[in-house]
């Protein structure tokens, strides 16, 4: 292996090392519940992947001669490369809970609490239906 490849090939697996790192600090905080930390921790992702991304950009221009390519490809590479995937999927997956969780909250507070907010008892006792109450948005007491 080329000193060229040799540190190409070490600049890469330090970059993914770094990105796996921050996917797996960034997946605990999602299983925690704790996502204003995985916002506030987007700027610092999004600037590991982007070094990631220029790495690899780079490697593919250089990597024009076979022997340039295969110097490249590491076990620790491949194996930190496969680690890089599984967190990967495993974030898109946590993402999309934590999507869906915030989806099924504003519903919950939105929708179902417009549309309980038009029955009820009236000043006289009896049960009613107040249809222009449900165009007002209020806060259910039970959620």
């Amino acid at each position: 292996m080329s000193r060229a490849s040799a540190g190409m090939a070490a600049s890469l697996l330090t970059s993914f090392q770094t990105v796996c790192s921050v996917l797996e600090t960034e997946n605990d905080l999602l299983k925690a519940g704790r996502l204003r930390e995985v916002v506030d921790m987007l700027p610092a992702k999004q600037r590991e992947m982007d070094a990631l991304e220029r790495i690899l950009v780079v490697s593919r221009a250089d990597s024009l001669s076979a022997d340039r390519l295969h110097g490249l490809k590491t076990s620790e590479i491949e194996e930190v490369a496969g680690r890089f995937g599984a967190l990967v999927r495993a974030n898109r997956t946590l993402l999309k809970n934590a999507i869906d969780a915030q989806n099924i909250l504003i519903r919950l507070i939105v929708v179902d609490a417009t549309q309980d907010a038009g029955v009820g008892y009236g000043a006289s006792g009896q049960y009613m239906s107040n249809p222009g109450a449900q165009a007002a948005l209020t806060l259910r007491s039970d959620v």
